[in-house]
């Protein structure tokens, strides 16, 4: 395969964002928006006024062609590991995408979504389209996010989710042979010699040609803005004039790569957790890096107010075992990058409330630490399935920008293991994945967007930091919209997801397709 790398590597801009004061006992008015970038004057600090787009938002319209829906109720619970919601109603359908409709590759695939009603939906209520992009399949967190308080927006709306191409429910990418996968998740630790990046850049080289020529003419038609154009046939399909779009994390950059190639076909943008705009590869990582770091450190804290079983010091305790599977001694045998991921998975994807899923995940790691492996194994298992798969690999690839080169990578493995003892080592080696993969370019930022925007953060994300909203903000403003904020102070990937109090503000939104009148804080 001819060798078309980017050595590029470029710096994040640091956005500013507003400073909480004080801790509060319920969700409350956060401090207004108030960076730098609030305007097309860099002067003025008190950022945008308006919280109307010109000629006010778009109504969400009932489909006049509607996909061919069956019901998959107890299937999509069962394979979120969720127990079925009474009274809600999941329905299964796929349709056709054009291969490559940007370049112009022959050939279709299909797109899996599912849609979630209830017995209080009404029928006369047009759909918000859900995404998350590669960061989980869209329909395994759909029913987590109805389990927890996502099922009192389907009082309004019926909501659905559609899979990234190669993912979930959509046509499945099979490209890596089990070495080759199996490889990679361990990061090449237990090849021998002494330079990790040679080794598993010699792993990823053999995958990404598989991969490439699995997918040819199509290898290049898996980055966000395809995965845009997937919405767009959607909506088309539909024939509607324009989409109400719920994006978290990845699925937020596709949500604006949407807004962007269709400014006017955005009747709501809903940006959670996103990834700041047109990031490097570096960049991205190393807001990954501390945003595992800082849900550690989150996670250590909620562990001693409740006493967990990994003791007084539980991130001494964590430490411990990451740096045993550094060393080959891990749990079980598994390798430092196979638990790390078992452990920022279990920190962005959490299960129960805040004090069951710390308790659960301090169990699973204390068994481990004593021998039993069991509760780690089945989270690996878990982490596995639903963040590294192959369609994953591709996606993310695609969407990686101004790769650093072997020897930068190098420098950044030493650097960020001094940086961040935990996750550093791990995080800086995983960018040798996508060295070798087909180089894309960023999709278009909005331009005369007429939709406000609402965009949604954590304070202590592990799979993309915190640094998206601040960066978006200034996207929108560039795109002449203005926007407001709901900040949650957990841990977690996705505020509208696990946190109940940035649900009202959200809905609110989608409902009125008006900004709430002050950014809303809400605490852990």
């Amino acid at each position: 395969m001819r060798d078309r790398r980017v050595w590029a590597s470029q710096a994040i801009v640091s956005l500013g964002t507003a400073a909480v004061t004080a801790l509060l006992t319920g969700c409350a008015p956060w401090l207004a928006a108030n960076p730098q970038f609030a305007s097309n004057s860099a002067h003025n600090p008190s950022g945008p006024t308006s919280t109307k787009a010109a000629g006010g938002p778009q109504a969400i319209a009932v489909p006049k062609n509607d996909l061919p829906w069956k019901d998959c109720t107890s299937r999509v619970f069962g394979d979120a590991g969720t127990p079925p919601m009474p009274g809600v109603i999941l329905e299964c359908a796929n349709y056709d995408a054009d291969l490559d409709p940007i370049a112009g590759a022959n050939g279709t695939l299909s797109i899996g979504a599912v849609r979630a009603r209830s017995v209080q939906t009404p029928p006369d209520a047009g759909p918000l389209v859900f995404t998350t992009g590669t960061d989980i399949p869209s329909s395994m967190q759909l029913p987590v996010w109805l389990s927890r308080s996502g099922a009192d927006v389907l009082k309004s709306h019926p909501i659905v989710s559609v899979d990234r191409r190669g993912m979930g429910m959509s046509s499945p990418v099979d490209c890596r042979d089990a070495f080759d996968r199996q490889e990679m998740r361990d990061q090449a630790q237990f090849e021998s010699g002494d330079d990790p990046v040679a080794n598993l850049g010699a792993i990823t080289m053999t995958a990404t040609t598989s991969c490439t020529d699995t997918l040819a003419p199509g290898d290049s038609a898996y980055d966000n803005a395809r995965a845009a154009e997937d919405l767009e046939r959607l909506r088309s399909t539909w024939d509607v004039p324009a989409l109400a779009l719920i994006g978290v994390g990845n699925g937020a950059q596709i949500a604006m790569a949407y807004a962007g190639s269709h400014p006017d076909k955005v009747a709501r943008l809903v940006l959670d957790s996103p990834v700041p705009p047109g990031v490097s590869a570096e960049a991205e990582a190393e807001e990954q890096v501390k945003g595992q770091q800082a849900a550690l450190d989150a996670f250590a804290t909620q562990c001693i107010a409740v006493n967990c079983a990994l003791g007084p010091d539980p991130k001494g305790a964590v430490d411990a075992l990451l740096a045993a599977a550094r060393a080959g001694n891990g749990p079980g045998g598994v390798s430092v990058a196979v638990l790390t991921n078992a452990i920022v998975t279990a920190l962005g994807f959490p299960s129960g409330d805040r004090v069951g899923s710390t308790v659960s995940l301090a169990n699973t790691l204390a068994a481990a630490r004593s021998g039993d492996t069991n509760q780690l194994n089945s989270l690996i298992n878990q982490a596995q399935a639903t963040r590294d798969s192959d369609g994953q690999f591709v996606n993310s690839c695609s969407d990686a920008l101004n790769r650093p080169t072997p020897d930068r990578v190098r420098e950044l493995v030493v650097a960020w293991g001094k940086l961040y003892p935990q996750f550093g080592r791990v995080g800086a080696l995983d960018m040798v994945k996508c060295l070798n993969w087909p180089s894309g370019a960023a999709p278009k930022e909005p331009k005369n967007l007429k939709t406000n925007v609402l965009l949604l953060g954590v304070q202590n994300d592990p799979i993309v930091g915190n640094q998206g909203v601040p960066a978006a903000g200034a996207s929108i403003i560039n795109a002449g919209a203005a926007s407001k904020r709901v900040m949650w102070q957990g841990i977690g990937h996705g505020a509208s997801i696990y946190s109940a109090c940035a649900l009202p503000p959200m809905m609110a939104y989608l409902d009125s397709g008006n900004m709430p009148p002050t950014d809303t804080y809400c605490p852990a």
